[in-house]
This record gives structure tokens, C-alpha cells and sequence, in this order.
């Protein structure tokens, strides 16, 4: 259980679990020593880079732009702006209505705006489960 003020984030690295202070920006993995950014991301202009990690939420402004190989967020992207990457978040996906998509997303939610434009992209997001009985008939199923 986390103490008061702290929260529990999965290294983007290794995916140990463990806590931080909730004004920490970033800190080292205690297993694997990597740094990890636990703090959000806010984009407000033009973005290239390799990958963005964060531990925290990917916020993309409407200005913002996003050109990476790579996006993680572990509390959620949201994207008024652009983005091209394989984003992988751990929270929900939000696409407002002017923003520009390109490129594969997993995420347990996705929410898009009428207006959004999305040129192209393989989504995976998970169904909804209604209940036990579903939830069995889907374990079932599985090759």
C-alpha cells in the first residue's frame, strides 16, 4: 500500500512495480537502476525523437507533435495535437477532434473524437468483459 502522497508505478524497463513520491519526476527502476520519468509529459510543440517513456500520462497539445518509434505512457495519452508512434499506454487513450494519428496504439481504453483524423494504425484495445459467464466463454476460446 502506498503512503500518503506516493504512488505505485511499473518501470517501463523491467515492469518491477514499486513506489515514488507523488512529486517525484523521475527516479532510478530498484531493480533494474534504469532512470525512469514518472512525472507527465505535456508536448506544446514540434517532438522528434527516438522514444518517449513515461511513467505518468503523454499529453500532446494542440500545437504539439509527436514523431517517435516509440510512445509509453503509463497513466494515459492524450492527443489534441499529433502523433506519430506504436504507442503503448497503460491508461486511457484519449484522441480529440483535431488531432492527427498515425500509427499503432494498445491501451485498456480508447475514447476518439468526431473530427479526429487517424491515417493509419492497428489498435488494440482490449473488449469489454459484462460478466463471469463471458468472461469464462472468452478464457475458453483462447488458442
Amino acid at each position: 500500500m502506498a503512503r500518503r502522497g506516493a504512488r505505485i508505478v511499473s518501470c517501463y524497463h523491467c515492469g518491477h512495480r514499486f513506489e515514488v513520491s507523488g512529486k517525484a519526476e523521475s527516479t532510478s527502476c530498484e531493480k533494474c537502476n534504469q532512470r525512469v520519468i514518472v512525472g507527465d509529459i505535456v508536448v506544446k510543440a514540434l517532438m522528434p525523437v527516438k522514444s518517449v517513456e513515461t511513467c505518468g500520462k503523454l499529453v500532446v497539445q494542440r500545437k504539439g507533435s509527436v514523431i517517435a518509434e516509440r510512445a509509453f505512457a503509463g497513466d494515459g495519452v492524450e492527443v489534441q495535437g499529433s502523433i506519430d508512434a506504436h504507442v503503448v499506454s497503460g491508461g486511457p487513450v484519449i484522441i480529440g477532434r483535431y488531432a492527427r494519428w498515425r500509427g499503432d496504439c494498445e491501451a485498456p481504453t480508447l475514447e476518439v473524437a468526431g473530427g479526429a483524423r487517424i491515417a493509419s494504425g492497428r489498435f488494440a484495445v482490449p473488449a469489454p468483459c459484462t460478466g463471469p459467464a463471458e468472461a469464462a466463454e472468452t478464457a475458453g476460446s483462447a488458442p
